[in-house]
Order: structure tokens, then sequence, then C-alpha cells
């Protein structure tokens, strides 16, 4: 969200050829009434070019000109006005937005919105996911990749959040205080799924640097739960459960764990 005295609110492209993947680009603006104000989102200028995939341009304003100025090129992205190019859609994004954590995350009806967006698994099909998430209920991006920026999973502790770029080993700090004597001042929970791709089976194991509650469930890509595979206490140390998806499809499916004050995710493929 940028203004611009002229030309350029959003991004100024000069002698160069950037590419731009995942992007939300909104609410910039380019309006000077005594110039040509022009370009409101993309200004490209001497020689430069501007190529794209899964971004979203939208609610940008420019004076005079055309919000996009100059050679720019995107495909499997929503541009308001239109643009041509192969999966490109000019549909209302359906911008949701979720503060403190984040804006224009997509609306779905899986975490709770009254339809989807348009944007939803509706990127390239040949890019590789981001590991974050446009929900906002912070379950991670899964199947096809969706258009725009991808935010990052959050993981909360007891008393204090903090942004992590999703993994599936992530170390964590928990908070401590005097009102909190048996919070742990530091702790590592690693999570992974073998093997991964997986038919039918896969061993998921997870270390606890204490015994705790757990519960590890896995959701399938339209996040909906298939199984709980654990729901009790786990001691210290490395646990390990076994799934089975003889009786499931093909794809990606999402494990998750929750331990203590702490949640943690993964991806596994089912190929059969």
């Amino acid at each position: 969200m940028n203004r611009a005295y002229c030309r350029g609110g959003g991004f100024f492209a000069y002698s160069c050829s950037p590419t731009l993947i995942n992007n939300t680009i909104v609410r910039n603006r380019s309006t000077y009434v005594g110039y040509n104000s022009s370009g409101a989102v993309i200004y490209v200028y001497s020689g430069a070019s501007v190529t794209g995939r899964n971004n979203i341009v939208y609610d940008n304003f420019a004076t005079n000109n055309p919000n996009i100025y100059g050679t720019t090129s995107f495909i499997y992205s929503c541009i308001q006005g239109g643009m041509s190019g192969i999966g490109n859609i000019s549909s209302d994004p359906l911008f949701v937005h979720n503060p403190p954590l984040g804006f224009s995350y997509l609306c779905q009806i899986a975490a709770g919105q009254p339809q989807d967006s348009p944007c939803m698994d509706a990127g390239d099909p040949n890019s590789p996911l981001i590991q974050g998430t446009t929900r906002t209920d912070q379950f991670p991006d899964v199947g096809i990749v969706d258009m725009g920026f991808h935010w990052w999973l959050t993981v909360w502790s007891s008393a204090l959040s903090s942004q992590l770029e999703h993994d599936l080993f992530d170390k964590l700090s928990a908070y401590s205080d005097a009102s909190h004597s048996k919070s742990m001042k530091s702790a590592e929970i690693l999570l992974n799924s073998t093997p991964n791709p997986f038919n039918p089976r896969t061993t998921l194991s997870f270390e606890l640097p204490s015994t705790g509650l757990v519960n590890l469930s896995i959701y399938d890509i339209s996040g909906k739960m298939v199984t709980t595979l654990v729901n009790g206490w786990r001691g210290a140390g490395i646990n390990e459960v076994t799934f089975d998806g003889r009786d499931l499809s093909s794809g990606v499916y999402v494990y998750l764990l929750e331990a203590g004050d702490f949640k943690i995710s993964g991806k596994m493929v089912l190929m059969k």
C-alpha cells in the first residue's frame, strides 16, 4: 500500500526484467492531478519488462492512465480490469482482514467464511507450495498453490505469540514468569513423517522435551479431519505412531501436532 507522486505507486521497473511471484499488490495510488499520473501498480520504463505468476492486483488507482503501464505479462493471476494470459482472472479476490496477524487473507469456507475466494487453488499448477497460509485459521496452504501473498504460520506459546516460517522442524521458545512456575524456559519439538511420500503407511515421530498432553491429527487438503492418531499423555523423548492410508485416495495430507501450548504441522504425500 503506497502512494507515488506521479508514477509507479507500487512498483517502478527501470532497465530491468524482474519476475513477481505470489504477491498481493493492493491499495497503491498515483494521484498527482497536475501531471500524467500512471502505473499505480507497476510502471515499466526504459526497456524494462515485468513477468510474474500467482499474483493478486486489486483496488489500485491511477488518476489518468492504466494501473499497469509498460511491458508486463502475468499468468495465473487475479488482475482487476483483466489481463490476457494463461489462468488469469479478474474477479473480486474476496479479501478477509485478520489483524493483528495480517491483512488480505483469502475468504475460504473451510476457515469459517461464507464463500471461497476465486484465488483459492487457482495458482500455477506447476508452482511449488509456499510454506505459509492465505487462511485466517492459519491452516497451511495445500493442494494447488493459492494466488497472492502467503502469511507466515503463527506458533502460539502460553503468553506470547511470534511468527515463524513453517517447517517440519521448528525450534520454539516458551514464555515464563513468576506466575507460571511450571512453564518451560526453552523447548525443542521435532516432528516428521517417514517415508514421505508413502504407500500406504508412514510413521509419524515427534520428540517432546517433557511429558505432556498431545493431540496428533490428520487432515485432507480441504481442511477436513481424517483421523486422530494421538489424544492423550505422552512421555518425554521420541514417540512414534503409524498412519495407514490404505482406504484413502492419493494426495497431500497435513498432520497437526498440538503439545501443551504449541502447534506444529507438516505435509505428507500418499502416492498409490
